[in-house]
């Protein structure tokens, strides 16, 4: 893809960005409505989009590459964890922000921006790919994500296996199961899913400008950790992993090597205030992290799409 049609693809999603942050600040779209569409994306429009996603035809090439695409993700995770935990130390002492900062690195905005940005910028195929590894990525927050932000808590809590049955791995289960399968649904079937589906990327936007309108501007600025923190996530982590996967895995398939990397150096993801807020962590040094890494993934999510 052509650098100036990555600019054009992007701009429209921040765009709508903007537009759901405007909205949201002359209370257009209340904080109610907003948790009614951060629901609604969550748990009807992503699982749709990842079902259509992987309503394409079966190849060996495509499933021997979503396999691997899969095992990629454990070194690259690791990776994350480990940069995510250097970081951290570097940036505090504060036992409570380093699982932020941590977590912040591990867990990018996968599911909200990387979505959309995939299949704007690669189309379909790409899609279906990164809902592979992302079936990693929900497996890993509930698991890895929770030890992380939960570090250090006096009360003991223990891991909600039922938390792994949520709505993005039940979909991409069913996905996955009719890509294998090469079921043919009805034809209004599929069009409704992929209508559904299609209402993600504008829908996903808006929300998070929505949820961005929500903060309190004039103090999100003035933390320093936090532009070293966005460094780190939009740059210095792909960097690490594309190296790992081209120069010491040596792979060459475009695939193996574009969506780790992109996910990688996607904003920190929003389910960090969340997590801040359930287990008595830093949520407005969450929410700061996530206000600064959103607004320059502008500028560096086309860099890496064009140097891939």
């Amino acid at each position: 893809m052509e650098f100036n049609e990555i600019y054009s693809q992007l701009g429209i999603l921040f765009l709508t960005m903007l537009v759901g942050l405007i909205l949201g600040k002359i209370n257009l779209i209340t904080p109610i409505a907003t948790k009614f569409l951060s629901k609604f994306v969550l748990k009807v429009a992503i699982p749709a989009l990842l079902i259509s996603g992987m309503l394409i035809p079966l190849t060996s090439e495509k499933l021997h590459t979503a396999f691997v695409i899969l095992l990629l993700s454990i070194p690259s995770y690791g990776l994350a964890y480990l940069v995510g935990k250097i970081t951290a130390k570097l940036l505090t002492k504060d036992t409570n922000d380093k699982a932020i900062f941590t977590y912040a690195l591990v867990f990018s905005n996968a599911g909200f921006i990387g979505f959309p940005v995939f299949l704007a910028l690669f189309g379909k195929e790409a899609l279906f790919y990164a809902v592979i590894y992302n079936i990693a990525y929900n497996v890993f927050m509930y698991t890895l994500g929770m030890k992380i932000i939960t570090a250090n808590n006096k009360t003991n809590n223990k891991m909600d296996l039922k938390l792994l049955l949520n709505s993005g791995i039940i979909a991409s289960v069913i996905g996955f199961f009719l890509f294998v399968t090469q079921i043919q649904l009805p034809e209004f079937i599929v069009g409704t899913i992929d209508s559904i589906g299609s209402l993600c990327v504008p829908l996903s936007m808006l929300t998070i400008g929505a949820m961005l309108s929500e903060l309190p501007l004039k103090s999100m600025f003035s933390d320093y950790r936090i532009y070293f923190l966005t460094f780190v996530r939009l740059l210095l982590l792909p960097v690490l992993i594309l190296i790992l996967l081209k120069y010491i895995f040596k792979l060459e398939d475009i695939w193996l090597i574009a969506i780790p990397v992109i996910t990688a150096g996607m904003p920190v993801g929003t389910s960090i205030v969340m997590m801040s807020i359930e287990y008595d962590k830093n949520s407005a040094l969450a929410s700061q992290a996530i206000l600064i890494s959103t607004l320059f993934s502008c500028l560096t999510i086309p860099l890496l799409a064009h140097f891939i």
